[in-house]
């Protein structure tokens, strides 16, 4: 196998008869009917696990992605707060105690494009008992807050989960007590429920929709372009103000007449910037997953996204601003026990690079690119400059871009759960009451449910498991013939 990658044991080709593999983690009782795996890790600190499986025939990477054997899709046992429990021997109920504030947890289906479709059910939790006439403001606020509620919706990969869903501008969520959609914590509309309360055993439908992937590409080439005009733009201004800076050493000693020096170009954290931009494949996946041994269990450990910082050079063009995008079309439609409430979201914010940057050591990368070999570009020279490798066209290798897609960018359906509430996701298509409302009110577009998506997801994971070894194995051997 390559270097690097951890020894295959004996022990994990062993597969005893009716066992399931991978086997499932120990889980530790928590509350009544409720439990959390305590020897598997979470994904926090900018950090994600997924199960492995050793495969031999994989010569260079060992190990591929699996799934633990759940009938289906549900929620993420690692994707999710360590105070957030999951309902013993299943992976589509959560819970907390009624001592915890606000915990969540996300879906292991990442919705990419198209439309989808899924339900929530209350299982504890929804709206607090109307006031009686009279009551005190104060007292019915103590009362919501002393009651269990839940929060739904979806959320990208940077969202936190030590919060509810809708809290930043990662999450798009919609809360029991009102039926009001809240997003970067605020709330954005309350939706028409003809007065209907949430209650207990009702059904709360989502119905995301998402333009194509074509689309999605499209829209980020053009906020990639416009990033690198701002650069263009700030390194130009910069250069005006060296040029007027060393303007009155250009003068001879003798009284001569001046002489223009050559323009000498550096390597600077604009420029690789610029190159990281340049050089983003909006058609490759890369993943850079690990194999680790982890309480003798196998994980894939690979870099999450991080929340992304406000860039240094922006200009007076709105377009090379990342809020400026959202995404054409896009929705986020409720509806409870099969009547529709509304759009609680529309123009939801994109998500493929650059819209979203993985975890990144950025000095130790530029560092790598602004001392590595230097080539030069398409365009190899300047006015008054004799180097090609001079002109800022030449450049430098990128070790490692940040602005990548691993597969997992997208939203993905979303519960949080408060002072004892509790919820359930449905994903299976025979268990979903109201997909029949939901393709109705849909008629121009497929309406896929959780659990086909998820199919589609084991699938992708398989052929860029096959991608992935085959370019391993392909690198080895044109190493072994230079």
């Amino acid at each position: 196998m390559k270097i690097g990658i951890i020894a295959h044991q004996k022990d994990d080709f062993i597969v005893k008869e009716g066992s399931d593999r991978p086997a499932f983690p120990e889980f530790q009782s928590t509350y009544d009917g409720y439990s959390k795996p305590h020897d598997t890790p979470l994904n926090k600190r900018n950090f994600v696990y997924t199960p492995c499986a050793p495969i031999k025939e994989f010569t260079q990477l060992g190990y591929c992605n699996t799934e633990y054997p759940y009938p289906g899709a549900g929620f993420n046992t690692m994707d999710r707060s360590d105070g957030l429990s999951m309902k013993n021997g299943t992976n589509d109920t959560v819970g907390v105690m009624d001592t915890m504030g606000w915990r969540s947890g996300r879906s292991d289906v990442c919705i990419k494009e198209g439309t989808s479709y899924w339900e929530i059910e209350v299982v504890k939790g929804g709206s607090t008992p109307q006031q009686d006439e009279g009551e005190d403001t104060l007292k019915g606020k103590e009362s919501i807050d002393h009651s269990p509620h839940l929060r739904f919706g979806v959320t990208r990969r940077e969202a936190g989960l030590e919060a509810p869903v809708g809290f930043d501008s990662y999450g798009y969520g919609i809360r029991d007590e009102a039926l009001e959609s809240v997003h970067e914590g605020k709330l954005v509309k309350q939706l028409n429920s003809n007065g209907m309360k949430l209650k207990v055993g009702d059904r709360i439908g989502l119905m995301l929709t998402l333009p194509t992937r074509e689309e999605q590409i499209n829209q980020a080439k053009e906020y990639a372009a416009r990033r690198l005009e701002a650069l263009e733009l700030a390194d130009n201004n910069s250069s005006s103000a060296d040029s007027a800076a060393g303007r009155s050493d250009s003068t001879s000693s003798n009284g001569g007449p001046m002489r223009k020096r050559p323009k000498v170009w550096k390597p600077s954290p604009k420029g690789f910037e610029r190159a990281l931009l340049q050089e983003i494949d909006y058609d490759d996946v890369i993943r850079d997953q690990i194999a680790i041994r982890y309480k003798g269990q196998l994980f894939f450990e690979s870099s999450d996204y991080v929340k992304t910082t406000k860039p240094e050079y922006y200009s007076s063009d709105r377009r090379e601003r990342q809020d400026y995008y959202t995404l054409k079309e896009s929705s986020l439609n409720v509806f409870l026990n099969g009547v529709y409430l509304g759009k609680a979201f529309e123009n939801i914010s994109p998500f493929l690079p650059p819209f979203s940057e993985v975890q990144y050591n950025e000095k130790f990368y530029y560092n790598h690119w602004k001392n590595g070999e230097l080539k030069p570009g398409n365009s190899n020279t300047e006015v008054g400059n004799e180097n090609p490798l001079n002109s800022k066209d030449a450049f430098h290798t990128v070790l490692r871009n940040k602005y990548v897609n691993n597969n997992r960018l997208g939203y993905y359906p979303t519960m949080s759960c408060f002072n004892g509430g509790e919820g359930r996701l449905i994903t299976a298509k025979g268990e979903l009451k109201h997909l029949e409302q939901a393709e109705a009110h849909a008629s121009n577009s497929t309406v896929k449910t959780l659990e086909e998506l998820f199919a589609e997801q084991v699938s992708d994971d398989l052929v860029w498991d096959l991608i992935d070894e085959i370019e391993e194995e392909m690198g080895t051997a044109a190493k072994k013939t230079v």
